[in-house]
């Protein structure tokens, strides 16, 4: 590779390399100029066993080389933090001063409420999903590490296990414990449903793995202070500057929180964070809300995250809780009926009864959530089946379910789904939202950022498969 390629050359060159390889193979149905279908497919019928062709494991294997030099390139932030959106083409960040879209803005005010000091739009996509893409790159290159035992793996994850103290340091002056988000790259006040479990338990993970004496200390303390926080605040979140108890009543995606909790009784043996948890995981699966929180359920990334919750609860007090294992199996059978002829995750809701998938129709919605003055904001937000923000996410998502699947033995061919969906996933497809050329002008901004957690979900499946040695 010429390093003195610009990167969307580099990119592109990447791209027709692997268009070369996979035409080699005869793989037609995942060639990456395809263009998308809507189709909506139901899971395939049973194949034997096998494993990937050589020439796609090698398709692979460069890709998972290139991805991870991609999530390099944006460690960047203050002590190599990782940038978590930046410029698709450039891989710079969006700077403050310059012409920014409308629409960016009107997405940031329009979730933005008084609890907290609003970022600017350059300051929130700097570091909105930081913690989270964190957590990915960690978890896969644990994996990585346990199959490879390449010292580079370890010298990542270790790098991301001090990211993730060097955030709760950030934090720190705020409340002691906080996990919070660095917008701009400074300690900030805000958390989220999904940047809670991962990257916590994974930090947890690795301190109980791999960490030296010195590391596990470290980790314990931040996670005691974890797990007081929850406590001091009786479970009351700020999430883009608005307070919400996230507990009573009972809701689903609470569990992400709750396994902090817990794992901060893993680490600390405190019986105090375990019993709380305990005491909402059980509220929750007696409410009826698992596996689904409701009949009609949008395909989404919280498939993959309560199947691998799901692995953890069955490991602890409360095994007996829920068929933990069973419904993984459940999501995995939803997902498939959610993707197209590619492998790519339409957006759409299931009917979890009935078990049937509609595509959502194409065209803009409202949504009117409550503004910093207490009064409703109209977002206008484009949905699509093939076109959406947050298809590459939900369908990389969707490979690790797969892999997670055939782990516990739900569908022992899940892999075959998974390495198309890897396959299919090319470089230019790892963008904040796909263009499938009927995107509106307003979201066209989207399609120009790279999402550094994008090829770490990637690489999380790509390793899961090498762990149980279907690639």
């Amino acid at each position: 590779m010429n390093q003195n390629e610009s990167f969307p050359a580099r990119l592109a060159g990447q791209n027709r390399r692997d268009f070369i390889r996979l035409s080699a193979v005869g793989a037609a149905g995942l060639a990456l100029s395809r263009p998308l279908t809507v189709s909506a497919v139901d899971a395939a019928a049973p194949q034997p066993a096998m494993h990937a062709p050589p020439d796609e494991s090698a398709v692979l294997a460069e890709r998972a080389k290139d991805y991870l030099r991609q999530i390099q390139e944006v460690m960047r932030g203050p002590g190599g933090l990782i940038i978590s959106h930046s410029r698709f083409d450039t891989r710079r960040p969006l700077q403050e001063g310059e012409e920014l879209s409308p629409y960016l803005h009107q997405v940031l005010d329009s979730v933005w409420g008084p609890e907290a000091p609003k970022p600017t739009v350059a300051e929130w996509y700097y570091g909105e999903n930081t913690a989270w893409a964190t957590g990915w790159l960690l978890w896969s290159q644990m994996i990585r590490y346990r199959v490879t035992g390449e010292e580079e793996a370890m010298t990542i994850a270790r790098k991301c296990f001090r990211d993730l103290n060097h955030l709760f340091a950030l934090s720190r002056p705020f409340e002691p414990g906080l996990l919070g988000k660095p917008h701009g790259g400074r300690g900030g006040q805000t958390t989220s449903y999904d940047q809670s479990a991962n990257p916590v338990l994974l930090y947890a993970e690795f301190a109980r793995d791999f960490g030296t004496a010195e590391e596990k200390g470290q980790a314990r303390r931040n996670l005691l202070d974890h797990g007081d926080y929850y406590l001091r605040r009786n479970w009351v979140m700020n999430h883009h500057g608005n307070l919400a108890r996230i507990v009573d009543p009972a809701h689903t995606s609470a569990m992400k929180y709750l396994a902090c909790m817990h794992a901060a009784f893993d680490a600390t043996g405190e019986v105090r964070f375990r019993d709380n948890a305990v005491k909402y995981v059980r509220q929750i699966a007696g409410a009826g809300l698992l596996p689904w929180p409701a009949q009609n359920y949008e395909l989404n990334a919280n498939l993959m995250y309560y199947s691998w919750l799901g692995e953890y609860w069955s490991k602890t007090s409360v095994a007996d809780a829920a068929d933990w294992i069973g419904n993984i199996g459940v999501y995995w059978e939803a997902a498939q009926r959610g993707l197209d002829q590619e492998g790519l995750l339409l957006d759409g809701i299931y009917d979890t009864r009935n078990k049937k998938f509609t595509p959502t129709k194409e065209g803009w919605m409202e949504t009117n959530p409550p503004s910093a003055g207490g009064k409703p904001s109209t977002l206008r937000w484009w949905r699509s089946p093939t076109g959406y923000q947050g298809r590459t996410l939900y369908t990389l998502t969707i490979a690790i379910l797969g892999m997670l699947a055939q782990k516990h033995g739900r569908d022992p061919h899940a892999h075959e789904i998974s390495r198309k969906i890897l396959l299919r996933v090319d470089g230019s497809g790892l963008r904040q939202c796909w263009d499938d050329g009927r995107l509106p002008p307003e979201m066209q901004p989207f399609a120009n950022l790279f999402g550094a957690e994008f090829p770490a979900q990637w690489l999380v499946a790509y390793w899961m498969g090498r762990e149980q040695r279907s690639w």
